[in-house]
């Protein structure tokens, strides 16, 4: 059977936004664009990928009010059972873009589970204390027990996939450590065609002559990104910082903000490269599961000042792509960006784009196809043998 005569269902978390997830799941769908379409909810069921509109699949949570939907953590309870009620036994492999409990779908057992894990769920094993501790005390040992019970359902839907897909070794690791499942690594896909330097003013080194004006953070304005250390650094440094994304964040990173920041919001993607472009540099100051925004900011020719833990350790090189720092201090930051400041002009756009060609879309396609044909073979021959 070739992969394009599969019935394939791709079942998502939940769509009410777009970020990496939702990229990868685009590219999935230029993979299998016949491929039918599950989340648990979505903002409208319907998304659009290279002019073919996809009508999406939705659980009974998409009947539920708007108002209660806006709020995630009151679905916690109801998301196990919400993926497991999608019926899938029509199909002939089942892929889920999981960081949550789209893994949780159950398939007969010759219909093939293939999971692209974009990290196992943190606040069930990363983060798991601070998500109790911030509960009112009173509600404390309600959430503890409401996170085992999850911790618990995590762990066993994770014991129904046929085969794991990591987004990066750090995630290949965390895989093991949680759910006790061995992974292949499959690097999100970077539109390298797309995502390119300008027409830079070089010299015959390729090194960067004239300098943009302001640095960069790029993402959804949520904690876990830590924008509020490099507002907090710029300001101190009187460096012009300059914040791309939305977020239940924004009042408080606007509370810390000068003169030297500027939020622009959301923005469209021809204009999310032209920022890309003119950066400095792009700060990276949270703990990324792989970070696609590092990546895009490479191909564009713009090196990368990141916290060096998790993924930003296999996208980004130190001294060659950028500067990565240990301690999530605000103090390391601010010597990180003083020793970017000493050799600047020493990044050559053309060495900072080549070092992402690795995670270019056909480098992800090609990745998908040949995991999917073993995952297929294997089963294929599991049921012979039976």
């Amino acid at each position: 059977m070739s992969l394009g005569s599969l019935k394939v269902a791709l079942v998502h978390d939940e769509l009410t936004r777009r970020g990496g997830a939702e990229i990868v799941l685009e590219e999935l769908l230029r993979l299998f664009p016949e491929a039918d379409v599950y989340t648990l909810y979505a903002g409208k069921p319907l998304m659009m990928v290279d002019g073919i509109t996809y009508y999406i699949r939705t659980s009974f949570l998409q009947r539920w009010p708007l108002w209660f939907r806006r709020h995630p953590s009151r679905l916690l309870p109801l998301l196990p059972h919400a993926a497991e009620q999608f019926d899938l036994s029509a199909y002939d492999l089942v892929i889920t873009s999981a960081s949550s409990f789209a893994k949780s779908v159950v398939t007969r057992v010759n219909v093939p589970h293939l999971c692209y894990c974009h990290c196992p769920t943190r606040y069930l094993w990363d983060t798991t204390h601070e998500a109790v501790a911030r509960q009112r005390w009173l509600m404390r040992g309600v959430g503890a027990a409401l996170l085992h019970y999850l911790r618990l359902a995590d762990f066993t839907a994770a014991q129904r996939v046929d085969a794991f897909l990591a987004n990066s070794r750090y995630t290949q690791q965390r895989i093991k450590s949680y759910y006790r499942r061995s992974s292949t690594v499959a690097y999100p896909p970077i539109d390298t065609t797309y995502f390119t330097p300008q027409s830079p003013a070089q010299g015959r080194s390729g090194r960067r002559e004239s300098d943009p004006s302001y640095f960069l953070v790029v993402g959804r304005l949520t904690a876990l990104k830590n924008f509020d250390q490099a507002i907090s650094v710029c300001e101190k440094l009187e460096l012009p910082l300059v914040v791309v994304g939305t977020g239940y964040n924004l009042t408080r990173l606007r509370r810390l903000a000068g003169k030297y920041t500027r939020f622009v919001g959301g923005v469209c993607r021809e204009d999310l490269r032209k920022y890309f472009r003119e950066a400095r540099a792009l700060l990276q100051p949270g703990r990324e599961d792989f970070g696609m925004v590092a990546a895009e900011a490479l191909a564009c020719g713009t090196p990368v000042i990141a916290l060096g833990h998790g993924g930003a350790e296999e996208v980004v090189e130190h001294g060659v792509t950028g500067i990565l720092y240990n301690d999530p201090m605000e103090e390391s930051l601010a010597e990180a960006l003083r020793q970017f400041l000493l050799k600047e002009s020493s990044f050559s756009r053309e060495v900072l784009q080549r070092s992402v060609l690795r995670f270019s879309r056909v480098h992800f396609a090609n990745t998908i196809s040949e995991q999917v044909t073993k995952l297929m073979g294997d089963t294929r021959r599991g049921m012979i043998s039976e």
